[in-house]
Formats: C-alpha cells, structure tokens, sequence
C-alpha cells in the first residue's frame, strides 16, 4: 500500500490518496477527506505519481473537511463517488453549521455559493472495494454523530508493498489525542464509547485527520485519552 496527500490549508487537514501494491503509475486510488483548497494541490500530486482516482471518502462532515469537496470534484472529475457516514450527511446541507459560532462566522464567505453534493450514505459494517483496496467502516460518534473509521487492508500487499492494513481515523483519534465533543453533535459519552472500542483493533498505522501519522499500539500505551 502506498500512502501519500496534501495539507489543506484552513485548520490543516489531511487529505490522503491511498493506493494498492506499490502504487506505480497508472495505479487507481482513494481519497481520503476534501479540506478548503485542496484540490489544486491534489491534482498536482496525483499527476505527479500517475494516479487515477476512483473515489473519495469523507471521515466526518464538519467544514474543514468537505468545503474543498465541490473544487476537488470539478478537477479530477464530478463522477467520483463520495461517501460519507449516513448521521453527517445532513451537515453537508449547510457546512458553515454545526461548529461554533466564530468559527461559522469566519467560514461564511468560504462557503459562499456552497451547493449540497450528492454522496453515498455508509453505515456500520459497510465494506467499500475500490481501487484495488478493501475499505470497511467503523461508526465512531462523539466528535460528530456520523464519525466514520475507515479499515483500509490491501490483498496486493508483500514484502515491497508497504503495510496490508491501515486506519484512518478522521478526528476521532489523533497523536496523542482525540477529536473534540463540545461542538453541535458532539457527545462526551459516546466519545467514550467509540475509545473503548479501538482497544478491539489490531495493531495498524493510523492517519488521523490533523497533525502525524501514529500508530495504534503506540497510541493505546502513550495516549492519555485512551
């Protein structure tokens, strides 16, 4: 599995492209995540490497990570399907809500002609294949109630491909941390909850939605939320 993707630049997100085997050019991937101006970075580093993508998955629907989404679709290709956790398709109506006041205010003007994308709903237990990849969602609410992990496994792995198997993990878990639950939407005890859970998986790299890339045993030993 080869891992690569760019920085948006409102509040950092990470925007990921995943692809199979050792991602050589002409290889298809998967996106992960549409931060505010992305999507020209995006292009860029997609042409650099040879790739194609097939589909873009969303791990949460607050703004910092689908106000790019329109801008990405439009230069890559509006056919792509983008999936997102069925509880935050809603927020996709109206990204400036569901964050805090400030912070909707500053958004405002980015979001100024927003139109509503259409997206694929994801639930518990849906196994996504694309892009030679297998994606299986994990609902993890408590930083929004729609939070999705994302299993990403690559059957092309070998000893030169990189890792079989990594978790992105939005902002429900990063280096060190978790994601937030004081925003609309967000519930401290099914924080707990989804936490708790992350105990039943196995040891993988994980790719958060800001700051570094972690991993899970490092993160269950060292994290002090978990």
């Amino acid at each position: 599995m080869e891992i690569t993707g760019v920085r948006a630049a409102l509040l950092e997100v990470n925007c990921y492209a995943i692809a199979a085997g050792e991602g050589a050019p002409g290889s298809a991937c998967v996106l992960v995540d549409a931060g505010y101006d992305c999507a020209e970075d995006m292009r860029e580093l997609l042409a650099e490497r040879g790739w194609t993508p097939e589909a873009v998955v969303l791990t949460h629907g607050h703004a910092d990570h689908v106000l790019g989404l329109p801008h990405l679709l439009e230069v890559l290709g509006t056919d792509l399907p983008v999936h997102l956790g069925r509880a935050d398709v809603y927020r996709l109506a109206d990204p400036a809500a569901g964050v805090s006041a400030q912070f909707a205010q500053a958004l405002a003007p980015l979001a100024a002609g927003w139109e509503e994308p259409a997206v694929r709903p994801v639930d518990d237990g849906d196994v996504l294949t694309c892009a030679g990849l297998t994606l299986t969602a994990r609902s993890a609410p408590g930083h929004t109630e729609g939070s999705t992990l994302f299993t990403v496994d690559d059957p092309q792995a070998g000893p030169d491909a990189g890792e079989a198997s990594v978790l992105v993990s939005g902002d429900v878990l990063f280096a060190g941390s978790v994601g937030r639950t004081d925003l609309p939407g967000g519930d401290p005890d099914a924080m707990r909850s989804t936490l708790a859970g992350l105990r039943t998986l196995p040891d993988t790299p994980v790719l958060p939605g800001h700051g570094p890339a972690t991993r899970m045993s490092h993160e269950l030993t060292a994290n002090p939320f978990l």
